[in-house]
C-alpha cells in the first residue's frame, strides 16, 4: 500500500493568524529622536527612511553615484536619490541560483569559511527601481556627510576600503542591516522612547506623506516603491486616533457651527414666531418691537392712541 500519494495534512484547516499592527512613532517622537541622536550614520539612515520612504537594505546599498546633491540640483529643488539596488546577505549556495545579472557586487568575506556573502543586488520587483526627490534639508545633510566621509578616507588612505557606499563603516566596509537596527534600538533605550523596529520609520513616512498630500496614493506609492497600491491604502486606513479626533473637531467647526440651532430647537418658554400674514417687513419689525415692550409701556401707548 502506497501511503505517500496524499499528504493527510493537506486536508487540515489552517487557523487564521491575526494581523498584528506594527507599532509606529508619532512624528513628534521622530523629530525628537533625530535631534537627540549623536550617531551620524544612524541619523542619516533615519532621515533617508523617513524622507525617501526607503527600505533598510536600499539605504545601506545606496552609492554616491546615485545621489544627486550638487549645488544646482539643491537650489532648484531637484536633489534626488536613484534607488536601483540593495545590500543583502545571502547564502553562498543560494547565491549560485541567483541570476548573474541580479548580482551587482560581491563583497569580500571578513571571516574564513563563511557560508554567507554580502552582496549588492537588484531589487526584487521592478517598481522598487525608482527616483525619490530629497527635501532640501536632507540634501544638505548628505552634502556634509559626504564631505566628512571624504576627509576620513583621505586620512586613512589605503586602509579605507572605498566601495563608494553612502552608508559605510569607518574603514569603508558595508554596513549590515543588523548594525543599523542595533544602533536604532540603543537610541530608543537611551532616551526612553517606545521600542519600534527601524522599518516602522518607512511606515511612518508613508502615513505622513499620505496626510500631507491629502491621500494622493499614486505619488506616495511612487516614493515607497510598493508593487501594489493596496499596501499604501492599508497604511492610509490606519490613521491614528489623534487625527480622527481632529477630523471630528474640524467637522464641528466647519459644518455644525453653521447650523441655525435657534430656529431648530426653540426653548419651551419661548413664544413661537407668528406667520407673516401679508405684513411688510417694517410692519413686522414694529410688531416685534411692540411685543418686546413691558406691560406698562404697552398700556401707556394704548392710552395715548385712544386719546387722539
Amino acid at each position: 500500500m502506497d501511503t505517500n500519494k496524499r499528504n493527510p495534512a493537506s486536508l487540515a484547516t489552517l487557523p487564521k493568524v491575526p494581523k498584528v499592527k506594527r507599532k509606529v512613532w508619532s512624528v513628534d517622537t521622530f523629530r525628537e529622536a533625530i535631534q537627540q541622536s549623536d550617531d551620524d550614520l544612524l541619523t542619516i539612515c533615519m532621515h533617508l527612511a523617513f524622507s525617501c520612504s526607503m527600505r533598510i537594505g536600499e539605504i545601506t546599498g545606496l552609492t554616491w553615484e546615485d545621489v544627486v546633491i550638487d549645488e544646482q540640483s539643491i537650489a532648484t529643488n531637484n536633489a534626488r536619490v536613484i534607488i536601483n539596488k540593495e545590500l543583502s546577505r545571502v547564502n553562498a549556495q543560494a547565491m549560485q541560483k541567483l541570476k548573474k545579472k541580479d548580482i551587482i557586487k560581491i563583497f569580500p568575506t571578513q571571516k574564513p569559511h563563511c557560508t554567507t556573502r554580502l552582496v549588492l543586488k537588484t531589487p526584487k520587483t521592478e517598481t522598487s527601481n525608482r527616483t525619490v526627490w530629497l527635501p532640501k534639508t536632507v540634501a544638505e545633510l548628505l552634502v556634509q556627510y559626504q564631505k566628512d566621509q571624504k576627509e576620513l578616507q583621505e586620512f586613512l588612505g589605503d586602509a579605507y576600503n572605498n566601495y563608494n557606499l553612502v552608508i559605510a563603516l569607518e574603514n569603508g566596509n558595508p554596513v549590515e542591516s543588523r548594525i543599523v537596527r542595533d544602533r536604532f534600538q540603543k537610541l530608543c533605550e537611551q532616551n526612553g522612547y517606545e521600542k519600534v523596529v527601524f522599518h516602522s520609520l518607512r511606515h511612518l513616512s508613508t502615513g505622513y506623506k499620505l496626510k500631507m498630500t491629502n491621500g494622493d496614493v499614486k505619488s506616495v506609492q511612487g516614493d515607497t516603491g510598493h508593487a501594489e497600491s493596496e499596501m499604501v491604502t492599508d497604511v492610509y486606513s490606519e490613521i491614528i486616533d489623534e487625527d480622527r479626533r481632529y477630523n471630528a473637531q474640524k467637522m464641528d467647526e466647519q459644518f455644525y457651527s453653521t447650523l441655525n440651532h435657534d430656529s431648530e430647537m426653540q426653548p419651551q418658554n419661548e413664544e413661537v414666531q407668528p406667520e407673516n400674514n401679508g405684513l411688510s417687513d417694517s410692519d413686522m419689525e414694529l410688531l416685534q418691537l411692540l411685543k418686546s415692550l413691558t406691560p406698562e409701556m404697552k398700556a401707556m401707548l394704548l392710552k395715548q392712541s385712544a386719546s387722539k
